[in-house]
């Protein structure tokens, strides 16, 4: 089923092209929209496979709307209804990312060519912006995955878990191609934290945006020692004016071409650059602290991103970064107040650890293993590494040393995801937990054995006190054997009794009751304790 939204304001021009488009079969119109804004919000939603915009749409220039949409949806067609219609028109179109020229009034056999020829077309950029899969075409050219860091407000930790998290995927794959782009424009930290130096930033590449080559971006990238690519904010806050939503849109689009993975800053603020990018991004990942007042933040970070029709609160990942123990505000609860995904994957509160990194420079220097299994649980959550390039660093760790970011060279740390979503990493380290379990259990098996023999014999002891006292009391009455044992029998448990002996030698002022019970063991002979616990009374016999 080919879907089709319409722009056209002119509502006789609307109801006969969609009366022609009826007659075409397996074509669905989805929309009609009579002004620019609306048919952007409609496009957006409904990425359709074609667009018929009218020359009279309005208020915004046609060809500006269309460009717009080309980079925003551009496996979306479109064309462009005109009963003007030129060579300078269709070279003009062409410019702008539309597909072809509809003559009005209209033809029926035009309006069904041109469709058959955007449709095929639609088809054809669907399947590259998917990567080839199931289309069987070798030639077809991958799409990096774009992962967007914003934070709900200043001060939860967006920029270092980026850049760590960057950091850590270009150190474990180092067959994937990483690049880090700071969209903070105005308090841009990427470059402090990694301690390096540009003369471009992405202002540069933005002002040239409408002519870009890979060499233009090639020139603003900074390669750090590490290998991470850094497309970095401007030094001069004045430049930030120059980074359009059209010109992210454009970088992002040959940034994806050239990369296996992209991880933005999009910063604190609700700013027309950050909207673009939680547009474009496959995915957005908020970092929340777990306060009020951050969790604030978020819900009117949200209403401004649906106000702006860039993504819904459900498309949105939540990441809670600095959990202690100490919180008023339990993690737990922030699931409750949000309709986003919320990552199962936590980052404590860990500056303590951090601190030392921060201040050098140099995220390498982090040599606590729990902060870098926690981005690799947070990584494998969000899928940063594919099934080609953890092929590939498995087949490469038997020649890669490990770093200084304890991230290792193995096949088994070097892996991140699976196509559950689930990191490798995980299933490796829950096998170590299991393992020290396992040896754990002897010694835990040991301790409690050796406990609750200890409260046998202590009860033991008791048991016998009790006994020889009511041996003792009966045997003041009669010295009649049977009867003095079943007086003690009866103030002991039955499973003690088979081990009692009783004893009572006589003498010519005072008669002797002894009582003995054998120690119950739980393991017989496992451990050298007095065989029986033996407990005398006396009996004075009044002359």
């Amino acid at each position: 089923m080919t879907r089709v939204v319409l722009g056209i304001a002119d509502q006789v021009v609307a109801s006969e092209l969609r009366s022609t488009l009826l007659e075409v079969a397996g074509v669905e119109v989805l929309f009609v929209a009579d002004s620019s804004q609306e048919l952007t919000r409609a496009v957006l939603r409904e990425s359709p496979d074609i667009v018929f915009v009218h020359d009279g749409l309005g208020p915004e220039p046609v060809l500006q709307v269309i460009r717009d949409l080309s980079l925003r949806r551009p496996a979306s067609a479109a064309l462009l209804v005109t009963s003007g219609a030129t060579t300078q028109t269709a070279i003009s179109l062409m410019d702008s990312g539309g597909r072809g020229v509809v003559s009005y009034p209209l033809v029926f056999e035009e309006v069904l060519s041109r469709l058959s020829g955007a449709v095929e077309w639609s088809g054809q950029m669907r399947k590259l912006l998917a990567g080839g899969e199931g289309g069987g075409d070798s030639s077809a050219v991958s799409r990096a995955r774009v992962i967007g860091f914003v934070g709900a407000k200043g001060g939860v930790g967006t920029t270092t878990l980026a850049t760590h998290l960057a950091m850590d995927v270009c150190q474990q794959v180092q067959t994937m191609k990483v690049c880090l782009v700071d969209l903070d424009l105005e308090k841009g930290d990427i470059s402090s934290i990694l301690d390096v130096r540009h003369r471009t930033s992405i202002a540069d590449v933005a002002k040239v945006s409408q002519d870009l080559s890979v060499g233009t971006v090639g020139d603003a990238i900074v390669v750090h020692e590490s290998g991470l690519h850094l497309l970095l904010a401007p030094q001069d806050v004045r430049d930030a004016e120059y980074v359009s939503p059209e010109s992210i849109r454009a970088i992002m689009a040959l940034l994806r071409r050239e990369y296996d993975l992209i991880l933005i800053d999009g910063g604190a603020h609700v700013t027309p650059a950050q909207a673009a990018l939680v547009e474009l991004a496959d995915d957005i990942v908020v970092v929340v602290t777990p306060d009020v007042l951050c969790l604030r933040s978020l819900r009117r970070a949200i209403s401004a991103w649906q106000s702006l029709a860039v993504r819904g609160e459900e498309g949105l990942h939540i990441l809670v970064n600095k959990v202690s123990k100490q919180d008023v505000f339990p993690y737990s609860a922030v699931e409750k107040l949000t309709s986003a995904t919320v990552l199962e994957s936590f980052v404590p509160s860990m500056f303590k650890y951090l601190e030392p990194s921060l201040n050098a420079r140099d995220p390498r220097q982090v040599s606590e293993s729990a902060w870098w299994k926690v981005l690799r649980l947070i990584g494998g959550e969000l899928r940063v590494v594919t099934a080609s390039a953890r092929l590939s660093a498995g087949l490469a760790s038997s020649s890669s040393g490990g770093g200084a970011t304890t991230t290792g060279g193995s096949a088994t740390s070097g892996d991140t995801s699976t196509r559950s979503g689930r990191s490798r990493l995980v299933g490796a380290d829950r096998g170590s937990i299991a393992l020290e379990n396992v040896g754990m259990f002897p010694v835990v098996l040991l301790i409690s054995l050796i406990v609750w023999q200890l409260c046998l014999t202590g009860m033991t002891f008791v048991w016998s006190g009790l006994a020889s006292d009511a041996a003792a009391r009966k045997y003041s009455m009669t010295t009649n054997v049977d009867e003095v044992r079943a007086a003690a029998a009866r103030s002991l448990p039955a499973w003690v009794e088979s081990g009692m002996s009783v004893k009572y030698p006589p003498s010519p002022l005072a008669d002797t009751v002894e009582v003995s019970l054998a120690i119950p063991m739980i393991v017989p002979g496992w451990v050298r304790l007095p065989v029986k616990i033996s407990t005398t009374h006396s009996v004075v016999r009044e002359p």
